[in-house]
């Protein structure tokens, strides 16, 4: 019998990723196929990351489903990267002449990552033993070329001082974990002593804690978290305080600095620029990458398990039912990008699980395709679109925990969960329409009485106390109900004075340290911003309700709740009315189902020439 079964919006995203897109068995062909191909030398690409991202979320996808389809097809797909290995052990996207550069090694990482994470699902033991062997002997390839005397692991790489490739340090630590093996530790030590980045030392300067992320020198968000994901990892398995102090000085600092109102991070390009104060800038160019709202909650969702500070739980929450469920691509959207930037090339139509970026201020979802790479078929893919399902993954695996002395509630969906506690089965089911109303009840039912401690996380966003409400008792048939006041809240950009960070966009190290620091974008001292949040939820303009969301607004303190939450015809999470004191009436609707067709405008932050605090 399943040990989770919810009902809510979690539960039907992780089963249309999995019906729709993570048992395309063509499409995990198509993946596998990239490593004997070996295309990515040609152009430095990055198709080598494609499977291993997409393994891996699909992985955790079954952690909750448990579907017997999705985990032949994740097998079927396993088995045959078995046999992409060179007889030396080599696995590479890149060939031997091109190996060792660019994205090589970062595509590596994510094999060896992804079949980590399978190992948690697999119930063969023949074919575990088969998957270590396999990694190993990977693994063994590079550390014959890279270390110390050998090839930097930061020049393995032209992009990002070479943090890229020092994100590998995640799967050797997994690796010497499952083996025991020495060698794979020594090689972690190295990566971390070599600071991770070339020149930078990123996890000397988060120990030292004087510097903001954005101001590390390199700021690519998604790669410069995945480097931290593994310094978590190698402090858990060597115990040496220093790291976990790094660790959780970045973690606090992302936090703070570096998250937006849907719960991303990124205004210019994909990199940390201090988000939290420059959300409404008018930068003409991606923003709130998908890749990195996935790793913030995958790396926060470490953080939370590490100290239970429910911070990291009010994080995750707000990524997930705001960015990372706008980008999901519900209705089968496909983007314009690839037609208008290939004229006259034959496309091959390909139907992505998620959008790459996410708008702030007024304009369009689905305009680029992040990370996309064109494969050998002539289709394409992209990164954002791999990665994505490893979102509803790390929500579900952390919606109920267990702890030392008891269980933990982080995150509320219809349903019922079944953990085992001290070998005593516990059923919690829950009646909640969260993250619409707040109205929780719990039942708690045991076969035989049981004393633990129950916590239920107290949203960040709601009035009252922080934390974890703790009841310790002997259980056996229990209720309890919480009641979540939901106000609308109005939100306005921050004051912040004119700074210089780095905001070149180019792939290569070289250019970007000759660029130097640039000017950070403004936005217009005309117009001011206001957003508007319920609950958990981000509220935005969605053009198809009858007011363009370029529009100015007068955005009142209170709002309608319509019964009837309807887009376009399509239904969504909360729709509601308002009325300001002069104007017509207008509707908002949650941030996550606003301009889901890929062709409307939509704002999650709301221009309007009202001074500050007024209605």
């Amino acid at each position: 019998m399943k040990s989770k079964l919810f009902e809510g919006i979690a539960h039907r995203t992780a089963e249309l990723l999995q019906d729709d897109f993570l048992c395309n068995e063509a499409l995990w062909a198509k993946f596998v196929d990239i490593y004997r191909s070996q295309p990515d030398g040609v152009n430095q690409g990055w198709r080598g990351e494609f499977w291993g991202k997409m393994m891996r979320g699909a992985s955790l996808v079954y952690q909750y489903t448990e579907n017997e389809v999705l985990y032949r097809v994740l097998t079927s797909s396993v088995r045959d990267m078995l046999t992409v290995a060179e007889p030396d052990g080599r696995v590479s996207s890149y060939t031997r002449e091109t190996e060792f550069d660019s994205w090589d090694l970062w595509g590596r990482k994510y094999v060896i990552l992804a079949l980590e994470y399978y190992l948690d699902i697999c119930k063969d033991e023949e074919l575990k033993n088969e998957i270590i062997s396999f990694i190993s002997r990977c693994a063994d390839y590079i550390l014959e070329h890279i270390g110390r005397g050998k090839k930097e692991i930061t020049k393995a790489s032209r992009s990002w001082y070479g943090i890229n490739s020092a994100s590998i340090l995640e799967p050797i630590v997994r690796l010497y974990c499952l083996t025991g093996e020495a060698r794979y530790l020594d090689f972690a030590t190295y990566i971390v002593e070599t600071g991770g980045a070339e020149g930078i030392d990123i996890f000397e300067l988060a120990y030292e804690n004087r510097l903001l992320p954005y101001e590390y020198g390199v700021s690519k968000a998604y790669e410069l978290t995945s480097c931290f994901e593994g310094l978590l990892e190698y402090y858990l398995a060597t115990g040496i305080e220093k790291y976990k102090t790094a660790v959780l000085n970045y973690a606090s600092a992302v936090l703070s600095s570096e998250m937006s109102i849907i719960g991303g991070s990124g205004v210019t390009h994909e990199l940390f620029d201090h988000t939290r104060t420059r959300q409404t800038v008018d930068y003409d160019g991606v923003k709130q990458e998908t890749c990195v709202t996935v790793t913030l909650m995958k790396f926060f969702s470490r953080v939370l398990e590490m100290t239970g500070d429910s911070a990291y739980a009010d994080a995750i929450e707000r990524s997930f039912y705001n960015g990372y469920l706008g980008a999901l691509n519900a209705e089968h959207c496909e983007s314009e990008y690839m037609y208008k930037t290939r004229p006259g090339e034959v496309i091959v139509s390909s139907d992505l699980a998620f959008d790459s970026y996410s708008p702030l201020i007024p304009a369009k979802r689905g305009q680029v395709i992040g990370g996309n790479q064109v494969l050998p078929d002539g289709s394409y893919y992209g990164c954002c679109a791999c990665i994505g399902s490893a979102g509803v993954g790390i929500f579900l695996k952390n919606a109920v925990t267990l702890d030392e002395d008891g269980i933990r509630v982080n995150f509320y969906e219809r349903g019922r969960i079944k953990p085992t506690y001290r070998g005593t089965p516990v059923e919690i089911e829950m009646d909640t329409e969260y993250p619409v109303s707040g109205r929780i009840k719990l039942r708690v039912t045991t076969d035989v009485p049981v004393e633990f401690t129950l916590r239920l996380r107290n949203p960040g966003w709601a009035d009252g106390p922080k934390g974890y409400t703790a009841y310790t008792r002997v259980w056996r048939n229990d209720e309890l109900e919480l009641n979540f006041d939901m106000p609308i809240r109005l939100h306005y950009p921050e004051e912040w004075e004119e700074d210089v960070i780095y905001t070149d966009m180019s792939c290569s190290t070289a250019d970007f340290q000759a660029a130097g620091p640039m000017t950070v974008y403004h936005r217009d001292d005309e117009d001011d911003y206001v957003a508007v949040t319920r609950g958990p939820l981000t509220l935005a303009a969605d053009s198809r309700t009858g007011k363009s969301a370029d529009s100015v607004f007068d955005v009142p303190t209170g709002g309608e709740v319509c019964e009837s939450s309807i887009i376009d015809g399509v239904p969504c999470l909360l729709k509601m009315r308002f009325t300001p004191e002069a104007g017509e009436p207008y509707y908002l609707v949650d941030y996550a189902h606003a301009g889901r067709d890929w062709n409307t405008v939509i704002a999650a932050w709301l221009r309007t020439k009202n001074e500050k605090g007024s209605v």
